[in-house]
């Protein structure tokens, strides 16, 4: 049996059906194709939107990284004791209190406002802290945190006092002044008597309003709001009244120049915070969430007094140094030129000196005119003339010196600029008018950059060491130190920039000099070892000083040697003391 191929038709021979089921298939698979992508980019969009929300790394500390739902967690916590506060504070308005109350809601607003900084400084810190604290002996008890966990979710005990004062000084008193034995007396009297009649049944606010020597509550009856214990104002007064009941009436209480009548108004005891908790578990933020956050805050306390203890002690290596201190560039360097001047008013002091007369400018101009003079004189000293005569009270105690300026865009009077722009170097000018007096003005140095003239002081100081003091006189712009060769005294660990702390702790031998180093700010500095102590008495103000400057410097370098990053878009700009 034979069997042929089927004839095979030509697309005009076709039938139309199956040119239509084509169609519709090609159509088909254009869907489908379209479906897929579309679901590819669903499922891309989706994953990356998934991806940013929970996953992404926000930071990295000692090689544990910090993905996005950590952050998100401590962020709930901390809103969550946020907004209970701003509850608790704004349940307080009324009264004297009140702008404090909103100074501190206006606080807590602001920390919102930047809450994932806050949040990422809290949980990375709190991390850095935890991985570092076994090397230090640092240690936060489970004991400790029950108790701050205690006092934060508790809202204290409050009263809502009213006050009528009277004063014990007569009206005109001094702000030093203080009563005496007749006047505390009549001002007992007084206040018994205004006590008799409240109880005699005259309203309290009436007589407040009425009576009152305290300004504060005195337009508001008396109220002076809900008030705590260690209230900065009013903590004397909840002391005087805390065991009263509502109505009560307490004194009168003797102050420092006063009798005060208080009323309690409302009382309301120490409980916890309902708030607090119902705001805890809207965020879904659990009881060990809250508590993880309290043991950080707790380890940052413990840091501190650990730098405070370990760390520093009254007796440190110092070193004591002089300085010639290098005024900074501006952002583009530029050729500057150093100016002082000696300012001579025709009425000193005067805020306008357009209306002083022509006699009165005739006079300062020939004061002018005979500084001028002065100058011109072999050995003259603008330090002295300018402390005697200049009437600029901000450069005459630093011997008229205004600094480095651009002459082409100083911040001056149009005659000021134009006469620097004028002037040769060390050249004296000759009295130049503006609407400030008359000034005698002179460039007595010039530089085309902060590197080029500290390069040029320490050439000069290699080539004659020894002219330190004198160098120190004619180049550094820090004038308190400047007259005494650069002398700042003795200098402890902490107490500088870092990059100053380390040139000035490498110099070793007394009389040796540093290379120019540059601070944060810009300025150089080049420093002279005038002596040396391995353990130096630190007094109390320097020691607090360096306890608050030199902490966060301690706590940044432990930090690098450990490794840690943050993603700059949640560090925080409020967090400065973690």
């Amino acid at each position: 049996m034979a069997f042929r191929n089927r004839p095979t038709l030509d697309r005009k021979h076709r039938p139309r059906w199956q040119d239509e089921l084509r169609s519709q298939q090609l159509i088909v698979a254009g869907f489908a194709v379209a479906i897929a992508i579309a679901i590819g980019i669903f499922g891309a969009t989706s994953w990356s939107s998934y991806y940013d929300s929970h996953l992404r790394q926000v930071a990295y500390v000692g090689g544990l990284s910090v993905d996005r739902d950590a952050l998100t967690q401590r962020t709930a916590v901390i809103t969550a004791e946020l907004y209970a506060k701003r509850a608790d504070l704004l349940a307080s308005e009324g009264g004297a209190r009140n702008d404090q109350v909103q100074q501190q809601v206006s606080l807590l607003e602001q920390t919102l406002q930047q809450i994932d900084g806050v949040a990422t400084d809290s949980l990375t810190t709190g991390m850095f802290m935890r991985s570092a604290s076994g090397g230090l002996g640092i240690s936060v008890s489970d004991a400790a945190v029950d108790e701050e966990v205690a006092g934060r979710t508790t809202l204290p005990f409050q009263l809502q006092l009213s006050i009528i004062t009277v004063s014990a000084l007569p009206a005109g008193a001094g702000p030093n002044d203080k009563p005496t034995t007749a006047q505390w007396a009549a001002a007992e009297t007084q206040a018994k008597a205004l006590l008799a009649q409240v109880k005699g049944g005259k309203a309290f606010a009436a007589l407040a309003r009425e009576k009152s020597a305290d300004q504060a509550t005195k337009a508001l009856n008396g109220l002076v709001g809900w008030v705590q214990d260690g209230d900065p104002t009013y903590g004397p007064l909840f002391t005087a009244a805390k065991g009263g009941k509502v109505g009560d009436l307490i004194g009168p209480v003797k102050g420092d120049t006063d009798y005060t009548l208080i009323k309690v108004n409302q009382v309301r005891k120490a409980a916890p915070d309902a708030q607090f908790k119902s705001l805890l578990s809207a965020v879904k933020a659990t009881d060990g969430d809250y508590r993880s956050y309290i043991r950080d805050e707790l380890l940052k306390d413990a840091f501190q007094t650990y730098f405070g203890d370990k760390v520093l002690s009254k007796y440190m290596q110092q070193r004591d140094v002089a300085q010639i201190q290098i005024q900074s560039d501006p952002q583009i360097p530029l050729p500057t030129v150093r100016v002082r001047h000696i300012l001579v008013q025709p009425q000193p002091g005067a805020s306008d000196q357009t209306k002083a007369t022509a006699a009165q400018w005739a006079a300062a101009l020939a004061k002018a005119k005979a500084i001028r003079a002065a100058l011109l004189k072999p050995g003259a000293s603008w330090t002295a003339l300018a402390s005697a005569d200049s009437d600029d009270t901000g450069s005459s105690t630093q011997g008229g010196d205004l600094g480095w300026l651009d002459p082409s865009n100083a911040q001056v009077v149009p005659e000021f600029k134009t006469a620097i722009q004028r002037l040769k170097l060390n050249e004296i000018s000759e009295p130049v008018k503006s609407q400030f007096g008359y000034h005698v003005i002179q460039i007595f140095e010039q530089r085309t950059s902060a590197d080029e003239q500290a390069s040029a002081i320490e050439a000069e100081l290699k080539k004659d060491p020894a002219s330190f003091a004198k160098v120190a006189a004619r180049e550094s712009v820090d004038h308190a130190t400047a007259d005494k060769g650069g002398d700042i005294g003795w200098v402890a660990p902490y107490e500088k920039d870092q990059q100053l702390e380390t040139a000035i702790f490498a110099l070793t031998k007394v009389g040796q000099i540093s290379p120019p180093v540059k601070a944060t700010d810009g300025s150089l500095y080049i420093y002279k070892l005038l002596d040396t102590s391995d353990e130096r008495y630190v007094d109390a103000d320097r020691l607090s000083s360096l306890k608050s400057a030199g902490y966060p410097r301690w706590r940044d370098k432990l930090k690098a040697r450990l490794g840690f990053w943050i993603d700059p878009q949640f560090e925080s700009t409020a967090a400065t003391g973690s």
